[in-house]
């Protein structure tokens, strides 16, 4: 038996005794296996101590592990594209609609049937599915608190994001692939339908449904399933389809984020709105500030400012050469000027 203060208390512990209030009710029984909400309620009562059978083995559940699964994947991708100095983000609010986000994704967590979702893409051999949902999901957060959006509608834009392809799980061998056949194609057109209904059977919000159910839609109506317009399509769904678009080019077709960012801007008002557009090329930076990078020339550089330029065209400090000698004297190269040089790599 081991005594274990709550920050040392890890789901899967069994207990061997009995957790007591402070006036002598019962909170959990010994042989109990704890889990997040155990755990968060004894830390809410200020519970000291607690006795378990063994800190070195866990009884614990693929849910409650991919419980934290999930939170690192956002707490990851959250640092990739955002920083906590204003200065490191293309623009001064982004600290704080980050940490707005930060609660969405703590609601988000408690959601079992949402966790299970994202338990099931990481198990389908396609795992960039998973990765692609978690990228969506912070970019539509983060777009969504540019455009004002309530702590509500964060969360609908979110949960959306994460969820845009549930759909997909009935059809996973078609994840990724190309050359479909015309059947193969419009069953593809379907899979926003059956996240519509997958999110209504789950008991999700409508307006979360809806999201799925139309982020494949275009504002010129030459999208799917229901050839909507402009603003016919709900505000979520055009959030997302702009951040799904930029995941699928990076994270399933390996292009670089520049290569993304140029596919949404050149179809600017015909997939996707022009405002929200502009709105995502100027608020979030794609190449965080700091970052050492490899630019197409083959020199090696430090990235010193994200803002002065609109999209993907930061500027760069380069301290190396093309063979990987360093440079008397740090040069500068600025992307928005240097129009045929490009971020090759993000080296760390």
């Amino acid at each position: 038996m081991y005594k274990v203060s709550l920050l040392e208390a890890r789901v899967g512990m069994v207990l061997v005794e009995p957790v007591m209030s402070e006036d002598g009710h019962y909170l959990l029984k010994a042989g109990q296996v704890l889990n997040r909400a155990m755990i968060e309620r004894l830390r809410d009562l200020n519970i000291p101590l607690i006795s378990v059978a063994d800190i070195y083995s866990l009884q614990i559940n693929p849910i409650d592990r991919m419980h934290l699964v999930v939170e690192k994947s956002y707490a990851d991708a959250l640092g990739k594209y955002s920083s906590p100095q204003r200065v490191g983000n293309k623009r001064d609010d982004i600290p704080q609609i980050v940490e707005k986000m930060q609660g969405v994704i703590e609601e988000i967590c408690k959601d079992e049937k949402i966790i299970d979702y994202c338990l099931q893409m990481r198990m389908v051999k396609e795992r960039d599915l998973y990765q692609k949902a978690i990228e969506t999901s912070v970019f539509s957060g983060l777009l969504a608190g540019v455009c004002g959006c309530s702590k509500e509608e964060m969360y609908q834009i979110m949960v959306g994001g994460l969820l845009h392809d549930a759909g997909c799980l009935e059809m996973t061998f078609l994840i990724g692939k190309t050359g479909k056949t015309v059947q193969e194609e419009l069953l593809w057109k379907e899979h926003p339908t059956y996240g519509y209904y997958f999110a209504r059977q789950n008991e999700l919000p409508k307006e979360i449904a809806e999201i799925i159910q139309y982020h494949e839609e275009h504002v010129d109506g030459s999208g799917y399933p229901k050839q909507l317009k402009g603003d016919e399509i709900p505000l979520g769904a055009r959030i997302v389809a702009i951040c799904a678009s930029i995941t699928e080019s990076t994270v399933y077709n390996g292009m670089k984020p520049y290569e993304a960012l140029e596919i949404i801007y050149g179809t600017s008002g015909i997939y996707f709105e022009a405002k929200l557009v502009n709105l995502f090329l100027g608020s979030v930076a794609l190449y965080p500030m700091g970052a050492l990078v490899r630019l197409s020339t083959g020199e090696i550089g430090i990235i010193t400012n994200i803002r002065k330029n609109h999209g993907a065209r930061p500027i760069v400090n380069v301290h190396y050469n093309s063979f990987y000698k360093p440079l008397s004297q740090p040069k500068v190269v600025d992307l928005g000027e240097q129009r045929t040089i490009f971020i090759d790599e993000i080296l760390g």
